[in-house]
């Protein structure tokens, strides 16, 4: 006998019961179902035990506690017969979609496009999607005044800083539909370096004393830490959530940042690539459950660079492949119980500095491409429509959430920003092609002078111009000419500018799904020089 599925209603929680070649209804049982705290690592603390009868392969719990504080959906659960534990779904999977506060299908788009960008800025471009960054850190506190915002969860009280809150506000109403990049920063994004908060809040292993350690996991191992996190959700979705769309509206969320460098953008210490994916499933699952609690389609993601099949050099405890994590995701959530999540992936050119991804030499057309780049981004959806990633039997959504065109300053200044017009362009339009894309955020609006050496903004940095708003490039109007009748002409630009044959042939490419071998491999390294 295994737990084939748990689901939720507006008052029950349902276990599904079959036998173990997972046909039919097990027989009748008495059974010990035991309910615990979500969180991550050690043995979590019992909240209550039950003691239950199964019959035809089903029996129900309580959703809410007696008093109607605590919400069982979000709880973790074992199920014991004769005193051995069962196996199968530990977690909530399914969510009836009245249970949500707004119901509603997901939005279908005019447009992949999507930005990351001011109130200001958003004014002239008019892009339907948002992609804003907020991070726990910067929004919440510890110490309550005038200037908090309360909020009760599950009999506590946390606090939001008013001033950050409807700032955002601002960011969020300026477009019809955001989904959030969720972070965890203690160094920039708003922090105001709060020591009783981040105490909470950051992972216990994060390594503070890594410079290169920009951002923190989520704390799921204490239940402190859980609920901070928890609150830091359900604030953040009950708000942006209503149907008025009163603060502005969302529809998903990217769970951190580039997760397979969670060295740098989701540290969590040293730990195998299997336990972190563990461990940040569980926070995904978690913004999943609240999200669509609030909203009936809330969609959640994971957020990956464009190291596909090789890993960010260094240590393999902190940096991981792409494809890995994907990977373990999928297993771990088909073990715990499987959830609508996506993919966001960042498919910025082999090397940032260049523009020309259709150059791009470690970038090719199969599962085992050591990059997915722009060049070859279609094949993030062929392996995602294997067997595996397929939730049910619907590939897994995809979000090109960040990613960018760098130019520079210079004699070759114009060589570069034509590259970029060109780009954007073509990768613009192989998203666009794609089944299962919704979005297509440009990154930045704006030159970041603090970011990397890199300029891959649409408008150049003025430090003298109101809001730093310089020049728009080239890319600028060709990213505002897709889906346009201004379209014909750029595309007929980017064309000359690529070459005709190799346009056609990148935006039509022919996807080698099938897994090389490892001589493919060896061959492929040693061709490219990608063997380090």
């Amino acid at each position: 006998m295994r737990i084939s599925k748990i689901s939720a209603d507006r008052n029950d929680i349902i276990f599904e019961l079959c036998p173990d070649d997972g046909t039919g209804n097990p027989r009748s049982a008495v059974l010990t179902v035991e309910e615990s705290a979500p969180t991550f690592g050690d043995e979590p603390r019992v909240i209550s035990t039950f003691r239950i009868e199964a019959e035809n392969g089903r029996f129900t719990l309580p959703r809410f506690s007696d008093n109607g504080v605590h919400d069982r959906m979000f709880s973790r659960y074992a199920v014991y017969v004769d005193g051995a534990r069962i196996k199968g779904d530990r977690y909530v999977s399914e969510i009836a979609p009245d249970v949500a506060e707004t119901v509603a299908p997901f939005p279908k788009f005019r447009s992949i496009k999507a930005m990351n960008t001011s109130p200001e800025i958003q004014a002239l471009m008019k892009v339907e999607q948002g992609r804003p960054d907020i991070s726990l850190p910067g929004i919440m506190t510890m110490i309550p005044d005038e200037n908090t915002i309360p909020f009760d969860r599950e009999g506590k009280t946390y606090y939001f800083r008013r001033d950050a809150i409807e700032h955002f506000d601002e960011y969020m109403r300026a477009y019809e539909y955001c989904t959030l990049i969720l972070l965890n920063s203690s160094r920039s994004f708003g922090s105001k370096h709060e020591k009783a908060l981040l105490d909470v809040c950051l992972h216990p292993a994060y390594d503070a004393e890594e410079p290169n350690a920009l951002i923190s996991a989520f704390n799921r191992r204490t239940e402190e830490g859980l609920e901070c996190y928890a609150a830091f959700l359900d604030f953040l979705f009950s708000r942006y959530t209503r149907a008025d769309g009163k603060y502005g509206r969302v529809i998903g969320a990217v769970i951190g940042n580039e997760i397979d460098q969670q060295g740098i953008w989701g540290n969590a210490g040293d730990m195998t690539c299997e336990d972190y994916i563990a461990e940040y499933s569980e926070a995904m699952r978690l913004a999943w459950q609240i999200g669509r609690t609030h909203y009936s389609s809330f969609r959640v993601y994971i957020s990956l660079t464009n190291n596909w099949s090789v890993a960010t050099p260094g240590s393999s405890l902190r940096f991981y492949t792409a494809k890995k994590c994907v990977t373990e995701l999928a297993v771990r959530s088909r073990t715990e119980g499987d959830f609508d999540w996506g993919v966001a992936y960042h498919p910025y050119p082999e090397n940032l500095f260049y523009p020309d991804f259709w150059n791009d030499r470690a970038a090719n057309f199969t599962f085992n491409t050591p990059h997915i780049t722009f060049k070859n981004m279609e094949v993030l959806e062929a392996f995602l429509a294997q067997e595996l990633f397929l939730y049910k039997g619907e590939p897994r959504r995809i979000i090109f959430s960040e990613q960018g065109f760098n130019t520079v300053t210079g004699p070759l200044e114009g060589h570069f920003q034509r590259n970029g017009e060109a780009g954007v362009v073509l990768a613009y339009m192989k998203a666009r092609n794609m089944k299962t894309v919704d979005m297509f955020t440009h990154h930045s609006s704006i030159d970041n002078p603090g970011e990397f050496g890199l300029n891959l903004g649409l408008i150049k940095y003025d430090p003298d111009a109101p809001g730093h708003i310089g020049k728009p490039k080239p890319a600028y109007y060709a990213f505002m000419a897709m889906d346009t009748d201004a379209e014909e002409e750029y595309v007929k630009k980017a064309k000359a500018r690529i070459d005709p044959d190799l346009f056609e042939y990148l935006l039509h490419p022919v996807i080698f799904t099938p897994e090389r071998t490892p001589e493919d491999d060896l061959n492929e390294s040693i061709l490219t020089n990608t063997n380090g």
